[in-house]
């Protein structure tokens, strides 16, 4: 554990760094994306507050440029035409005769009341006629209900005008509050400004373009454009009327706010569902890109859901490296641990082999030495050291031919083909040399095979299961070696569409703790080979891999009493 450990720290601080600089490519990503993600969105927006103004500067135009062309005369309730006309159409002498004004029958969409004053004279309306001209009202179809709901009307509006804000316009422009240029989107803003001026250009009430008579009997009378003006929470629109006499009079809409912004609101409520429409204030201009060109109010869009797309390919790309490293660093991690473990087997291996090699090398050159120098003179003393060669040298042979079989298999080279094989000519010609190796450890092998099964046939290759079954018996003879009854049981039984060959003994068994390694090879270490009956731990490891080669399998199946069990299964044939 300690060699390895230099090895897992340096792998830990690979992964660590890998991870680190994917987290830190992904993070900056992912911001990038979601800042590109936020622009594009904005831009959905703004494209939609951009169409929604339109809508709306588009919808007050018409309001606008109504109010701006009725002539001067259409705020008296009665007037005198500029001149009359004969019924073949063609123009007479200025008449006499007053006409009812268009505004004395009430108001249009959008506008509460339409006023006007002379300095500090009474305020006055189309809608309110006065003077003995109730008469006449009545006399043209106006109801009296009709005129008294006006006048309330005109008492409020008298109550919140500032006449002294209205006569400081100048003459020939907008007010301040209505022109202020956004310092950004100017150019949007100029164009939706030059639009609505267009629509009323045939009035002549262009900016800063000469004062027209605007259908005035009198020739002499100067007219200013209509401007809104924001008076208190009402929202108006005047203009500022010269007459030849040099008196100024102030004519004015005041118009229904509530009403127009429900129909401006209900008008962009496709593009814009939670948008409202807030008033401008004075020398507000650095928060004025989303403004009106008709009016002094700003659009506010209010939260606006926008599809910008989903299923981003930077995500799909992120999550396919993010999987692909880690799959790099488990089949690393797996790799390493690997290649470690199979050091640390072969490395057992060695000290085993070398601590199996020593003992048997050492009786050798012990034995002979002394059988060389004649110091053995008892011909029965001679020939128990030689039996003892012999014996050390099966040994050794045994442990010789497991390394090489597991070797070719290690190399993929699989023993010969099966071939289907009686099961009880199988036993008997396979144990003779099982037989020997049980009556050399003081122990006996017993073959109980059932009639049914004796023709059995099984599909498997004659040396390997011999191999096999060797093994199983040469490890029964280390363990149960002392044990009171020292009988190896060889059994057969079937099982489904295979038939198992147990071995069993009457020795102490095998531990949970052993029982994980029984099988994997190289599991002993030299402490372990010291302890315990000699071998290398590869004997069972290589019985598995040969039965396994033959399409069989080899368990362990725990003790059926005192000792252990082990079952060879093979095809059925």
């Amino acid at each position: 554990m300690k060699r390895t450990l230099p090895i897992w720290l340096a792998l830990a601080a690979c992964v660590a760094l890998a991870c680190g600089a994917l987290a830190w490519l992904s993070l900056t990503t992912v911001r990038l994306e979601r800042a590109e993600a936020k622009a594009r969105a904005d831009a959905l927006v703004e494209e939609r507050v951009r169409l929604a103004l339109w809508r709306l500067d588009g919808r007050l135009a018409r309001l606008i440029a109504q109010e701006s062309t009725r002539a001067v005369d259409a705020w008296e309730p009665f007037y005198v035409p500029a001149r009359a006309f004969d019924q073949t159409g063609q123009g007479r002498e200025p008449s006499t005769t007053r006409i009812a004004s268009t505004l004395l029958f009430g108001t249009p969409e959008g506008v509460w009341l339409h006023f006007s004053f002379t300095g500090s004279g009474p305020l006055g309306s189309p809608q309110v006629p006065g003077g003995g001209q109730d008469t006449l009202a009545l006399a043209a179809g106006v109801s009296p209900w009709q005129v008294r709901e006006y006048g309330v009307l005109l008492s409020g509006l008298e109550a919140k005008l500032d006449r002294q804000v209205l006569l400081s316009l100048e003459p020939g422009a907008p007010s301040a509050e209505a022109v202020i240029a956004p310092p950004r989107g100017v150019i949007e803003f100029e164009r939706r400004m030059s639009q609505a001026v267009v629509n009323a250009a045939y009035t002549g009430l262009e900016g800063a373009l000469p004062r027209t008579t605007l259908g005035a009997h009198d020739r002499g009378v100067m007219v200013s454009p209509m401007v809104p003006v924001w008076m208190g929470d009402e929202l108006l629109l005047v203009r500022r009327v010269e007459r030849a006499r040099g008196e100024v009079e102030m004519q004015g809409a005041w118009l229904d706010w509530p009403r127009i912004q429900t129909l401006l609101l209900r008008e962009v409520s496709d593009l814009l569902p939670g948008a409202t429409l807030v008033r401008v204030e004075a020398g507000a201009g650095d928060l004025l890109e989303r403004r009106l060109a008709s009016l002094p109010v700003r659009l506010v869009p209010g939260p606006v859901q926008v599809e910008v797309g989903s299923g981003s390919p930077v995500a799909w790309s992120l999550g396919v490296a993010w999987g692909a490293v880690v799959l790099a660093l488990v089949a690393a991690g797996f790799l390493l641990f690997g290649a470690l473990s199979l050091s640390e087997r072969r490395a057992a291996f060695v000290s085993a082999v070398t601590h199996e090699l020593r003992t048997p090398l050492t009786t050798f050159r012990m034995y002979a030495e002394m059988l060389a120098e004649g110091m053995v003179t008892d011909e029965a003393q001679r020939r128990g050291y030689y039996e003892t060669l012999r014996r050390e040298s099966d040994r050794l042979a045994h442990l010789v031919e497991n390394v090489l079989a597991y070797a070719r298999l290690e190399r993929k080279r699989t023993p010969r083909g099966v071939e289907p094989v009686e099961l009880g000519a199988l036993l008997r010609d396979n144990l003779h040399r099982g037989e020997e190796r049980a009556r050399e450890a003081g122990m006996q092998l017993v073959l109980e095979l059932e009639d049914a099964l004796e023709a059995a046939r099984v599909l498997v290759e004659p040396s390997a299961a011999e191999q096999v079954l060797f093994n199983l018996i040469d490890n029964a003879c280390k363990y149960a070696r002392g044990a009171e009854d020292p009988r190896i049981h060889i059994r057969a039984e079937r099982r489904g569409s295979r038939v198992a060959i147990l071995v069993s003994d009457h020795g102490p068994g095998i531990s949970r703790t052993d029982a994980r390694n029984l099988f994997e090879p190289f599991s002993k270490s030299s402490e372990r080979a010291a302890e315990s009956a000699p071998g290398v731990g590869l004997g069972l490891a290589l019985s598995r891999r040969l039965a396994r080669a033959m399409g069989g399998e080899l368990r362990f199946e725990g003790a059926r009493g005192p000792g252990a069990v082990f079952s060879f299964l093979l095809r059925a044939g």
